[in-house]
């Protein structure tokens, strides 16, 4: 290899290093345009967030230069999170709680919207389904609450909230709070007062229960 060719050899290695140093954009995207590039700071207006619920995920941009989560609705972390049970769950839901499937509710699909075979869709509450939901439960809690001696007694001040938490403890699979005692007791102390039959009385306290969030979703 003589001078002259050892100097070429030497400018084509030159040239190829330097390309491959170059960025490693797409030619489509002109350099420093690039819409979703990595972030290259924090935004010193932005307001302080946990570290449990910072997310930690990256933005993106669509179409006309707009943030794919331009339109997300901004919520406290945690909130808003239950699903509707479907009604193939309410079908092993009832009879596990009270003992047995109410009399009412094989029939009651249609009403809960049930998908059809080897389909799936997110179920949603509405108020004729939550009616039906109400007539199904109190035709099971008239079951339910024929039996037991603390159903014998007519609901009042004193034994409404241990019967009351006792049953939402069973069917919530949770601890309920006071103030959801205290609504169980209102529905079997004051809103069932109408009733002669103490066991009436807390069948309307047990359907309250099983039309509850704590029931319906998860």
């Amino acid at each position: 290899m003589n001078s002259r060719t050892a100097a070429y050899a030497a400018l084509l290695v030159g040239a190829l290093s330097a390309i491959g140093c170059a960025s490693e954009g797409d030619d489509r995207t002109p350099r420093g345009t690039d819409p979703n590039a990595p972030p290259t700071g924090t935004d010193p207006n932005a307001p302080p967030v946990d570290p449990i619920a910072q997310c930690t995920g990256k933005e993106y941009v669509g179409f006309g230069q707009e943030k794919l989560t331009a339109s997300r609705e901004g919520a406290l972390s945690g909130a808003d999170q239950r699903r509707v049970k479907s009604f193939d769950l309410l079908k092993t839901e009832f009879p596990r709680v009270l003992g047995k499937a109410p009399g009412s509710l094989n029939a009651s699909a249609s009403t809960f919207g049930a998908p059809p075979a080897r389909w799936n869709e997110e179920p949603q509450l509405n108020a004729v389904a939550l009616q039906t939901a109400y007539t199904i439960a109190f035709d099971g809690c008239l079951d339910y609450t024929a039996q037991g001696a603390e159903y014998a007694t007519a609901p009042d001040a004193n034994n409404a909230p241990a019967v009351c938490g006792a049953m939402q403890r069973k069917f919530w699979n949770q601890t309920p709070t006071p103030a959801e005692i205290a609504s169980c007791v209102d529905v079997a102390v004051v809103d069932a007062a109408g009733e002669a039959d103490s066991r009436r009385r807390w069948a309307y306290a047990c359907a309250s229960v099983l039309t509850a969030s704590g029931f319906l979703s998860y």
